[in-house]
């Protein structure tokens, strides 16, 4: 008897928890009815619902997922409402209501959906549409809402991305597309430009929260769905350089060309290094000239024209370029280098061609060193960690007895 009397206190228990969670979904919907909401009455409204979401009895039923969905929307448009009248808002709250309102929507339609089963529990299939038949009670509601708010997702990203929400920007340009890409209700289609549009900028955000292989994966996705600007393909090379991937550099700089030909020379110098890199110097040198005529005053243009040219021939058919480049750039780190190295390199075959020795030998080939110095203590500067212009300036230090300056960059790590 006692046994029994615990079992049937407990049946109570569980029935009125349940009965419970069910008064919160409704006293949720009574308390978004009324006529004078605001954002702390919409906000109170859904704390009160929130426990629902989690509770066995509650958080199957699409009810429970299509009245959050509702508050979450009405809440958007409360933020935006009072943004009409000049009231001061949180961007970041009311961008995420609405992100939160199309997760809450998934759930929603995904409870809601249930197969109509035949006597023998087979799945029903619709003559028409050839599809298993299913019934719906709140996923008309849900869509409508969603639909009619579609174009508010991107909207919502770029407020999130200008207060540097990259998570946020991310999510709900992501839902945008999400929902441009749905085929159960023509009012979710957009150009095909919006939508690779809304990619690339949700590649930025990707960038942005440093998710570089992402990135690449979305600006990959808006230039083949129509969003081919300049832009696309620079950001997608800047990732792809970062991650390393060279072969995918090289690849995505020949398509580059191919569109916009030597109008951003970025494009062509990539596809010369790689020429240079695998000393193919007659392709290189076919680029350069075209790359050339149409910039003519391009310091690494004219820089890698004389590597090319010295890789031919040598260093002193080549100086002339490297002289220019600097001439053009004297920032330039690869050309001062060159330039320098043009110098040491000549000092160097001096001393061996001669057959002078000592003071003698010094006096004349240490102006020539003297003379390599400014290039390439300059270039040093900008790049400290070219290892070939720390080896040069080590040895030019050390001929010249310059040991206050041998021994900084030693100690330079």
């Amino acid at each position: 008897m006692r046994r029994a009397t615990i079992i049937f206190f407990a049946t109570v228990s569980l029935a009125f928890n349940a009965s419970a969670q069910q008064l919160l979904v409704d006293q949720a919907k009574k308390d978004i009815s009324g006529l004078t909401m605001t954002v702390d009455s919409y906000n109170k409204a859904f704390n009160r619902l929130k426990p629902a979401l989690t509770h066995d009895e509650t958080r199957n039923r699409p009810e429970t997922w299509a009245l959050a969905n509702r508050i979450k929307v009405e809440l958007y448009d409360k933020y935006m409402d009072n943004r009409r009248v000049g009231k001061k808002i949180d961007v970041k709250a009311m961008g995420h209501t609405l992100i939160d309102a199309y997760d809450y929507s998934l759930t929603a339609l995904k409870l809601d959906t249930i197969h109509v089963l035949d006597k023998k529990g087979e799945p029903v299939i619709d003559k028409k549409t050839r599809k298993p038949k299913v019934r719906t009670k709140y996923s008309k509601e849900v869509i409508n809402r969603l639909v009619e708010h579609h174009d508010n997702y991107r909207t919502v990203g770029s407020e999130l991305y200008n207060i540097k929400d990259w998570d946020g920007a991310y999510q709900a340009w992501d839902y945008y597309c999400q929902m441009a890409a749905r085929t159960d209700d023509p009012r979710w289609i957009k150009p095909d430009s919006i939508v690779a549009e809304v990619r690339y900028y949700q590649g930025i955000a990707a960038w942005q929260k440093t998710d570089t292989i992402d990135a690449v994966r979305l600006f990959s996705i808006a230039r083949h769905s129509g969003y081919d600007r300049k832009e696309a393909y620079d950001y997608a090379l800047v990732c792809l350089s970062d991650l390393g991937n060279e072969a995918e550099v090289v690849r995505l700089a020949w398509e580059a060309f191919v569109k916009f030909g030597t109008s951003d020379p970025q494009y062509i110098r990539i596809l010369i290094n790689d020429f240079i890199t695998r000393e193919d110097y007659s392709g290189a040198n076919d680029l350069i000239d075209e790359a050339m005529e149409a910039n003519p005053d391009d310091d690494e243009l004219l820089n890698l024209k004389g590597l090319v040219i010295e890789s031919k021939e040598d260093i002193y058919q080549a100086f002339p370029y490297y002289q220019r480049c600097i001439e053009l750039n004297d920032s330039n780190a690869s050309g001062l280098f060159n330039v320098g190295r043009y110098f040491y390199n000549k000092a160097m075959e001096t001393r061996q061609n001669s057959n002078l020795y000592g003071k003698k030998l010094a006096n004349l080939v240490n102006p020539i060193y003297r003379e390599a110095l400014p290039y390439l203590e300059k270039s040093y500067a900008i790049n400290p960690k070219n290892e070939d212009v720390r080896n040069a300036l080590r040895d030019i230090y050390y001929k010249l007895g310059e040991a206050q300056k041998l021994q900084a960059i030693e100690q330079n790590p």
